[in-house]
Formats: structure tokens, C-alpha cells, sequence
């Protein structure tokens, strides 16, 4: 029997199994010039040499600056490698940067817990148990409010006060929680903007182009990531979760927002040698 190719990307009407494939059928000027030996990847890298958030600021449309960068067929071709090509929303450059720096705090090492991921959180019980945590399951908080220079934390059966405060609460059940504290994270700005207006669609057609329109906030995902790292000036609370931080990622974005906190509030570069 013969060998079944594998088609894994399709650009201007030519299939092929690999980008240098793609690169020698579909786009062959690339085939000379500074871009003739290097793959996709040395490529991304390259167009993002010596980058700066202030560089960023200048181009702002994501496509725009690899079209710069990488020339309008070196552009395309780079553009050809996702399966699922999108025509509507425009991605920001600055966005962009952000993520990659702060994906290089982590490796691409990617492993799967043998236990499944229950082996991070019991991996998390056992550092904290090292250090002389206490840990109260299945108990509600209730009410977080500002006493003495002190912060009180209320739950159904205790009442603890502490200096420091890390609040790792997802935003929706975060709402039901009562106390000057809570109050004045819920009615800012930035804790509004993560939440989610509820929504349902099964099919429709649209009579204007949707895909235009504005996000309900001018916050990016930056702010709300700066902002939690010490919503209240001179006050020692912290918020964590991955809604708070420029990555999406549940793991990454989580970890990266309490390494955030970790930093601001203990000056901990990192936490993962403790």
C-alpha cells in the first residue's frame, strides 16, 4: 500500500504537509532573499527582534506590524500556517507583546500530572502545609472589611484578621460577598470589566457587521493585570486568578497573576525555588 499523505495546511489552492512545503509551492520568492533557509518559527522570531513596548505602540495592528516586519508575502505566509483562518477582528500588537513576554516565564515543557490535575492541587496543600499554612475547607467567606490597619475575614464559622490579604475568588461568586473591602473592589471599574453579560444565540444574521463593534470597556487585559496587583494604593490586598492577567490560559494565566502578587506584596522573584 502507498503512503497517505497528511494535509495539514491549504493556502492559495495548494495542500501540502509541512510550511516548507507550503513555502517551496505557494510562495516561492521567499525561497531567496533573508528569509530563504529560515522556518516559520525563525521567522516570528525575527520579526519580533529587539521589540519594545514602545515599538509596539507605534504599529498597532498586529498584522500590520508582521507585514513590516516580515514583508507582504513573508506576511501571508506566516499567516498561512493556522488550519482556521480569520477574516474579521483585528488582534493589537501591543496585546501580543505583552502575552509573549509573559508567556516566557514559562517553558514548553508541557507534562500531564500522572495523578491528573487534582496533582496540582494537592502538590499546592503540601508546600502550604511545609510553611505552617492552615487551610479550612468547605468553608464560605462571607465578608472582607478593613479594621484597625488590619483586614477581617468573615466565613460562616470564623472571623480571622490578618495584615496581608490575597483574594483568589472568580468574579462571580466574589459578587455575594459583603464588606467595605469587597464593596470597593465590586464598584470599580476595573471588576466590572470582567464580567460577563449573559448571552445566548443558536443562529442569526446579522444586518450590520458585528464584528466592528467596540468592546463594553477600554480596559485591556494589561490594566486589570496591573491594577490587581494592588487595587488600593498603600494597602496590602492582592487579587489573583487568571481573569486578572494578560494570558487567557487557566494554568498560566492563574500562576502567572500569583506570581504578580507574590512579587508586589513579598518581593518573591520566584516562587517556584521555595
Amino acid at each position: 500500500m502507498g503512503r497517505e499523505n497528511v494535509v495539514q495546511v491549504e493556502a492559495r489552492g495548494i495542500y501540502a504537509s509541512n510550511a516548507q512545503s507550503m513555502k517551496e509551492q505557494a510562495f516561492p520568492t521567499l525561497l531567496s532573499g533573508r528569509f530563504a533557509n529560515m522556518t516559520v518559527s525563525e521567522m516570528y522570531k525575527y520579526a519580533w527582534k529587539n521589540m519594545t513596548r514602545e515599538k509596539a505602540l507605534e504599529v498597532p495592528s498586529y498584522r500590520d506590524f508582521l507585514c513590516q516586519q516580515l514583508g507582504s508575502e513573508g506576511c501571508e505566509f506566516y499567516s498561512a500556517r493556522d488550519v482556521l483562518k480569520r477574516e474579521y477582528g483585528e488582534e493589537s500588537t501591543l496585546f501580543r507583546y505583552e502575552k509573549n513576554r509573559d508567556f516566557s516565564y514559562f517553558s514548553h515543557e508541557y507534562v500531564r500530572p500522572a495523578g491528573g490535575l487534582s496533582d496540582i492541587a494537592n502538590a499546592v496543600e503540601r508546600s502550604a502545609n511545609r510553611f505552617g499554612v492552615k487551610m479550612y475547607a468547605r468553608e464560605r467567606v462571607k465578608a472582607l472589611n478593613r479594621k484597625d490597619n488590619m483586614f477581617t475575614v468573615h466565613t460562616d464559622n470564623f472571623t480571622v484578621s490578618t495584615k496581608k490579604l490575597i483574594i483568589a475568588v472568580p468574579s462571580f461568586p466574589f459578587k455575594d460577598i459583603t464588606g467595605d473591602v469587597a464593596e470597593e473592589i465590586k464598584s470599580n471599574r476595573q471588576f466590572e470589566a470582567i464580567i460577563s453579560k449573559p448571552a445566548f444565540k443558536a443562529a442569526a444574521i446579522y444586518s450590520y457587521p458585528w464584528h466592528q463593534t467596540k468592546a463594553g470597556s477600554n480596559l485591556s487585559r494589561h490594566d486589570l493585570a496591573k491594577w490587581a496587583k494592588r487595587p488600593f494604593p498603600e494597602e496590602e490586598i492582592f487579587i489573583v486568578g487568571e481573569a486578572y492577567s494578560v494570558l487567557s490560559e487557566w494554568n498560566e494565566g492563574a500562576l502567572l497573576s500569583a506570581y504578580n502578587a507574590l512579587k508586589e506584596g513579598w518581593e518573591i522573584e520566584q516562587p517556584e525555588h521555595y
